[in-house]
């Protein structure tokens, strides 16, 4: 995982302690997304529309920010 670009040894471990390493668990990336809290729900309630991302694994969505955040710092 380290091999991937934005994420360090560190962020790997992260990654590795909340996913696990059997990712069959997950259905599809959309699935994993969501499950770590990076996925944007939509909800509509008397023609008012929100997005906010939805509630998943605290330290993966933290990870995974900072990831993209050491990307565009590049």
């Amino acid at each position: 995982m380290d091999g991937i670009p934005g994420v360090n040894k560190a962020a790997a471990a992260t990654f590795i302690a909340g996913m696990g390493v059997n990712l069959t668990v997950f259905k599809s990336a959309k699935h994993l997304a969501s499950w770590a809290g990076v996925n944007p729900g939509n909800y509509e309630s008397a023609g008012k529309k929100t997005r906010k991302t939805t509630q998943g694994n605290k330290a993966l969505k933290t990870m995974a920010v900072e990831c993209t955040r050491n990307l565009k710092a590049k």
